[in-house]
């Protein structure tokens, strides 16, 4: 095995430590996405491509075999999955021609959203068979986390984002029915996972960029007013299976943490080192929220293991000393991280991680 340890799949190992309900015998592994070229480092042969088709679309994923033999062998205690979906118009312009998410949108009134049928429109189009088909795998000693995401995102980038600040004072109406028809699609999706595989799921991730490393992109009013209802909403639906609610966010979360707090977000992810200083949000909200993440991704792309092997270290001893934390990278594990860096925070939490 690339990754030396002896993996001991435990969901109820997690379950705790995202609640607070206790300290456990190590931190748990806890990463939101993992790039195909690492599972095949770590399981040691290619994965296979499978073909999935919903409605008009047809959608690529590794095998799911392959998939949960990472996850085993990597070390975690569930398998992170996400339905497919594609909200994102990818056709916005500046003034200049160019494309970005800065400019001019395609969504620009009200005229052209209720001109057609948007993909977020086409639940047919929604595929989970891929879920289903994990499921029908998964040990019982582990469980799925499953994870939608990205009303706010979709809404200023089909907008573009300087247009949906305009329209923020402008055109209310726009923004509120934008949000209105992608939060009804997450719900659906969240609501549709849940009849297939239910009693598989064992916690209930939302992901959404709410700020930069220095703070909200908006005023936080504006989440409030039209994102932060419908995540509410998702939030009870992980209440009503009685499992965890995580929220993955980058950037400054100080002045949104009360109200995460009030949605019934149970763990914060990613914790991005150049944001905030994880000891002092752990000092200020460890009592409310599990810390997820914050190895730095820079230092697993381009780090040295014993780098990585002591800043692991470094933070289970200062966010893990009372349960409460999860070890994981401060974004994703991307493409592009060394895969001895990834193997070295993997057995670092396995060998040195007893807390």
């Amino acid at each position: 095995m690339k990754i030396k340890i002896k993996p001991d799949p435990c969901f109820e190992r997690i379950r705790r430590t995202l609640l607070l309900e206790s300290k456990p015998d190590r931190p748990p592994l806890c990463d939101f996405e993992v790039a195909p070229n690492i599972m095949e480092w770590v399981i040691e042969r290619e994965l296979k491509t499978v073909r999935y088709a919903s409605g008009d679309k047809r959608y690529e994923c590794p095998e799911v075999d392959g998939q949960l033999e990472f996850w085993l062998k990597a070390g975690y205690d569930y398998v992170h999955m996400r339905p497919f979906y594609q909200f994102c118009l990818n056709d916005i312009q500046t003034k200049e021609g160019s494309q970005n998410a800065e400019g001019l949108g395609i969504i620009r009134d009200l005229g052209i959203l209720h001109s057609r049928k948007w993909p977020w429109q086409k639940p047919e189009d929604f595929c989970y068979q891929h879920i289903v088909d994990m499921a029908r795998i998964l040990p019982e000693e582990m469980k799925l986390i499953i994870s939608t995401g990205d009303i706010f995102t979709r809404t200023w980038e089909n907008m573009g984002f300087v247009h949906f600040c305009q329209c923020l004072y402008e055109d209310p109406e726009l923004i509120a029915e934008l949000f209105r028809q992608l939060g009804e699609a997450v719900l659906l999706l969240n609501e549709r996972t849940i009849e297939l595989v239910g009693d598989k799921i064992g916690a209930i991730w939302y992901t959404d960029d709410l700020a930069y490393n220095t703070g909200p992109l908006v005023n936080p009013e504006v989440y409030r007013k039209y994102l932060f209802p419908w995540v509410k909403k998702i939030s009870a639906m992980a209440e009503s299976l009685n499992v965890p609610f995580l929220y993955h966010t980058d950037g400054k979360l100080w002045e949104i943490f009360p109200d995460f707090l009030a949605l019934g977000v149970k763990a914060i992810h990613p914790l991005e080192p150049k944001s905030m200083e994880a000891e002092e949000v752990k000092e200020q909200w460890g009592k409310h929220f599990c810390l997820i993440g914050n190895i730095d991704l820079d230092l697993l792309s381009r780090g040295c293991p014993e780098e990585v092997a002591t800043l692991v270290r470094n933070r289970i001893e200062k966010l893990g000393y009372d349960g409460g934390y999860c070890v994981g990278s401060s974004n994703t594990i991307a493409s592009y991280v060394k895969p001895g860096n990834f193997k070295a925070m993997v057995e670092t939490v396995f060998h040195e991680g007893h807390i």
